[in-house]
């Protein structure tokens, strides 16, 4: 099970399994999606794959646990909610990227 991330500016921080469900979720109700438990069983998908492919006990960094999170969704035949997954994500880099440049 895992219990830290590592964020993007370096911190290592507690696992929060409901974020990657939250996410989830709001990519597929963009779709019109209305299944929270099916966003919670994903999750845990997404956390069983990140520790078989890092390892037990290894502490995976955001981009690790996204990558994942893509990964699972296609290989569940979600396709259509990890396009919105991967547009969100873009969006979201292009606006920290945007911020960073205004700092």
């Amino acid at each position: 099970m895992l219990t830290r991330i590592i964020k993007r500016d370096g911190r290592e921080v507690a696992f929060d399994r409901s974020k990657i469900t939250d996410a989830i979720f709001k990519a597929a109700q963009v779709l019109g999606g209305s299944d929270y438990q099916m966003a919670q069983d994903l999750a845990v998908q997404v956390e069983a794959y990140v520790e078989r492919i890092l390892g037990e006990g290894a502490v995976p960094t955001v981009e690790q646990v996204q990558d994942a999170v893509e990964h699972t969704l296609i290989e569940n035949g979600h396709a259509r909610t990890a396009k919105e997954y991967i547009l969100y994500r873009a969006e979201r880099t292009r606006v920290r990227e945007m911020n960073t440049r205004l700092m």
